[in-house]
């Protein structure tokens, strides 16, 4: 079937190997390669340029690639919507989202989708800043959860949630009780940093151009539970918006103070929805749930008291 062939090209362009894309199709490399191969044929020219280590996109590849994505995405949408008739709702739906919204808001929204749908699976994928990037390019995910800071024109924004990047520390750290804090008094002291701090990197070097300051980094992780265990033993300052420590906060274990740098105090985390394949009944299905949870987990955060939020 046409959608059987695409997708081989489709798995063979993301991990750049004919072998590797048929381990994770679970077929042989053999058939992979025919089908490229007949496609090639069809089409009249390489769709892949062969090298020693696998394969890259030529530009005819990469336009058909396109194509094929789209195409996917709509021979998608078009199985839900008929398994929907008959009141079968079901499909995969691609989730990319930032660590802290994977704590509460993604795992509440599937338990609640799960219970209505059992039929409706999930691919969910905590990708870093730079992969988020690429992860919309491509416009692989159905729906994303991550921070705004440029617009994506295949996609709608459903929710916003507007919150703070701010210094997570001890109830008992040296700067627990300041109203607001900068980053050179942040460096004062050791910090847990995220290993791709991008939003971060960009206002700490323009500051500590002018104060001198240096951020001495006691853990540096991309796992936000190892983060959370690594603050909470006092090891360190963490910069963070509240979304993933509110529990935490209500208990009086930690605190989030503000920072005082106007591009970090006020940011916003979007929900990002597909523009084509939101009209899918599963998809639109999870992002109803999700704009909930985001409703939810704002209202949490308000009900922190002033100090803390």
């Amino acid at each position: 079937m046409h959608a059987v062939v695409l997708s081989y090209l489709d798995q063979v362009a993301r991990v750049g190997s004919i072998r590797r894309a048929a381990e994770k199709l679970n077929i042989a490399s053999s058939a992979v390669n025919r089908q490229i191969l007949k496609l090639e044929a069809e089409i009249g020219v390489p769709l892949f340029e062969r090298r020693g280590n696998g394969v890259r996109l030529t530009p005819a590849g990469e336009q058909l690639l396109r194509h094929t994505r789209n195409t996917l995405a709509e021979w998608r949408r078009t199985r839900s919507e008929i398994a929907a008739i008959s009141g079968d709702i079901r499909g995969e739906v691609r989730v990319t989202a930032i660590p802290s919204l994977l704590v509460r808001v993604v795992p509440r929204a599937i338990a609640a989708i799960a219970a209505r749908y059992p039929n409706i699976s999930f691919r969910v994928i905590d990708a870093d800043p730079a992969e988020h990037v690429e992860e919309m390019r491509a416009a692989r995910p159905d729906i994303a959860l991550i921070f705004i800071d440029k617009r994506h024109r295949q996609y709608e924004i459903a929710a916003r949630l507007r919150t703070a990047l701010g210094a997570i520390m001890r109830a008992d750290h040296p700067l627990a009780d300041a109203r607001q804090v900068s980053l050179t008094d942040c460096a004062a002291y050791p910090v847990i940093m995220l290993s791709d701090a991008w939003l971060l990197d960009a206002a700490s070097e323009t500051e500590f151009i002018h104060s001198g300051a240096q951020f001495s980094a006691r853990v540096t992780s991309n796992s936000l539970s190892v983060m959370k265990d690594m603050i909470r033993a006092g090891l360190g300052v963490g910069f963070f918006t509240p979304a993933g420590f509110v529990d935490e906060i209500a208990r009086g274990e930690l605190v989030h103070v503000p920072l005082a740098e106007p591009r970090l105090a006020e940011s916003e985390i979007g929900l990002f929805v597909h523009r084509v394949r939101s009209a899918a009944h599963h998809i639109s299905i999870v992002a109803d749930e999700l704009k909930r949870e985001f409703n939810s987990l704002e209202e949490e955060i308000r009900s922190i008291p002033r100090r803390q939020a």
